[in-house]
């Protein structure tokens, strides 16, 4: 009889292990930060970064008559210190805005880091895709970064609007934080 608790026992901590794989799982699926690219240019270290796996289905194109979502980046550039906390460096939140207008039936992309115009495109499909990057972003000068050290780059998107369905019929979204180390 002993021996019965021990395989019940057993089964419970089994069938545990397998819920927390499963559970661990599927919340890794969904939104995350993917290519993730640093260059340099003009003196300034530029960051351009896309979301992955946040669009999923079509979106009514008459839901779409009073559409205004955004995603917000937060970005961080952290000079990495052996032995002590990472000192930061600099920190941007970058935004994309979509705006829907009727007539012409046209989305406006309004990006915070961007000074250029607005792009303006006519498809729902495009603007999402447009929606999740953001592109040569301005992190530093590079005079502010020492040869030889090592830095790291954190990385996280949030969706906090009410129309965020255009992005996923389960609405807004939150990617883990995505980490880069460099040397420069």
């Amino acid at each position: 009889m002993n021996s019965n608790r021990v395989i019940t026992g057993r089964s419970f901590w089994i069938l545990c292990g397998f819920l927390y794989l499963a559970i661990g799982l599927t919340a890794a699926q969904g939104a995350e930060v993917s290519d993730l690219v640093m260059n340099t240019s003009q003196g300034y270290l530029l960051l351009t970064v896309k979301i992955s796996d946040v669009i999923t289905g079509d979106v009514n194109a008459s839901a779409a008559d009073e559409l205004s979502a955004t995603i917000i980046f937060s970005i961080a550039l952290y000079e990495v210190k052996p032995l002590w906390f990472d000192k930061k460096m600099a920190h941007h939140t970058a935004t994309n805005t979509i705006m829907h207008q009727p007539e012409p039936n046209e989305y406006r992309l309004l990006r915070s880091w961007d000074n250029g115009p607005p792009p303006v495109v006519d498809s729902l499909n495009k603007a999402r895709l447009m929606m999740t990057e953001v592109n040569n972003l301005k992190l530093m000068p590079l005079a502010g970064l020492e040869k030889g050290r090592t830095y790291q780059i954190r990385v996280q998107a949030v969706c906090q609007d009410k129309n965020a369905y255009v992005f996923s019929p389960s609405g807004c979204f939150k990617t883990d934080w995505h980490t880069v180390d460099f040397t420069f």
